[in-house]
């Protein structure tokens, strides 16, 4: 399992978290033609190198003229009440919505909206369709959040996991006013996670990193795993730490079966038999579990007591998303009850990698080794060429799959 540690070394902003994901390898211009599918233009993206207290980092470079920027370690947000200003939840989740993310990627960017839609609400003593955002609903908010949720596709992270969040004192400059250091907002998503006192007078934690981070997230610390890929993302003040936020990414170390066959890992199987629930809805729901972190989800049909046909639907997930997952499938579907049960699997060494096809570079995913390997196209790059280029879905993957099939051999 792929895991990505977050380390606020000196506070976190939704933009450091976007350079961090950078500096550890994530593909900049595959970063940049998916945001660019949430808001087209009117934005330059322009990474670069800086040094924070000696050490080396990205500056992620992304500016949307006319905005405020993120609003990561300033004092003085003005309110400039134009049209990027007061975003509602409905109108960040309808951007979110025309994008060509991922289901993946959609389902995440709207789970931290909405995490910071209840947050705001209750802080502001309203609901969270009643909400407007103010700095945190601007287009460079928006296009940060999108991109961790794109670059944790693009490493090919199973889980997400952050070091306590640092807290300076002081306050900070909003578009209300001069608020408490971490402004109401802030200290609301942080309810449930670990804090640790900084002695810093400036915003070392910003509303949109508090965001991405508890709800991406889970809880446990540091994990045991082998480092393979480290980030550094920078921020825009000079401290006396170093301003940066490192991301750390490798594989789980796993603990020996109690069988001692190391050779497999342990996943968790969800299933509910569901006989009051329309055809229609399911599409919706596998969706979402998939976006909760399931591996892979499926249908059967079943027959239950006095001759009812019903559906069992079934999720394979890891241990640390069987929460997500259950959560997920008690919320979008009509069961009551979901039961789990333990298995091991036994899986092929896989790697990520690109094939240079007439179409361009095609994400794909290699398996197996000692000469019985096979490379099988992203599904996805597959859709995105197709609709692009006006292609048979069929034809792409034809001309695909044969590149990746002369990949491998």
């Amino acid at each position: 399992m792929r895991i990505a540690y977050v380390e606020m070394i000196g506070g976190a902003a939704g933009d450091m978290l976007l350079a961090a994901f950078l500096d550890a390898g994530a593909d900049r211009a595959a970063l940049e033609a998916a945001l660019r599918t949430v808001i087209p233009d009117g934005w330059t993206f322009e990474p670069r190198r800086v040094v924070r207290c000696g050490i080396a980092a990205t500056l992620a470079g992304l500016t949307v003229p006319g905005e405020d920027g993120d609003a990561a370690h300033r004092h003085d947000l003005p309110d400039h009440g134009g049209p990027h200003a007061h975003r509602t939840l409905a109108d960040v989740l309808d951007i979110v919505e025309r994008s060509r993310l991922t289901p993946r990627q959609r389902e995440r960017t709207t789970a931290v909206y909405v995490a910071l839609a209840q947050a705001e609400a209750r802080v502001h003593g309203t609901d969270v369709t009643h909400t407007r955002f103010h700095e945190v609903g601007q287009i460079d908010a928006i296009l940060d959040v999108a991109a961790t949720c794109v670059a944790l596709d693009l490493l090919a992270i199973d889980e997400l996991r952050c070091s306590p969040f640092p807290i300076g004192h002081g306050t900070i400059g909003m578009a209300h006013g001069a608020y408490p250091n971490p402004p109401p907002a802030t200290a609301e998503l942080l309810r449930g996670w670990p804090t640790r006192s900084v002695d810093i007078a400036a915003e070392l934690v910003t509303t949109t990193a508090a965001a991405i981070l508890t709800t991406l997230a889970v809880g446990g610390g540091r994990p045991d795993f082998t480092v393979e890929s480290i980030g550094y993302g920078a921020g825009s003040s000079d401290f006396a730490i170093p301003n940066v936020t490192r991301v750390s990414i490798g594989t789980v170390v796993a603990a020996e079966s109690p069988a001692g066959d190391d050779h497999g890992d342990r996943v968790v199987v969800l299933e509910s038999n569901i006989d009051d629930m329309s055809p229609q809805h399911y599409e919706l729901a596998l969706e979402r579990l998939f976006a909760a972190g399931a591996r892979d989800v499926w249908l059967t049909p079943i027959m239950m007591k006095k001759g009812r046909p019903a559906i069992t639907l079934s999720a394979l997930a890891l241990p640390a998303d069987e929460r997500a997952v259950a959560d997920a499938m008690l919320a979008q579907t009509t069961t009551l009850g979901v039961r789990v049960r333990s298995e091991r699997r036994h899986l092929l060494d896989r790697i990520e990698t690109t094939i240079d096809t007439p179409y361009g570079p095609v994400r794909a995913k290699r398996a197996g080794s000692n000469g019985h390997a096979r490379a099988r196209p992203e599904y996805d790059d597959l859709v995105r060429i197709a609709r692009e280029r006006g292609l048979a879905l069929a034809e792409v993957a034809r001309i695909v799959e044969a590149c990746a099939e002369k990949n491998v051999t």
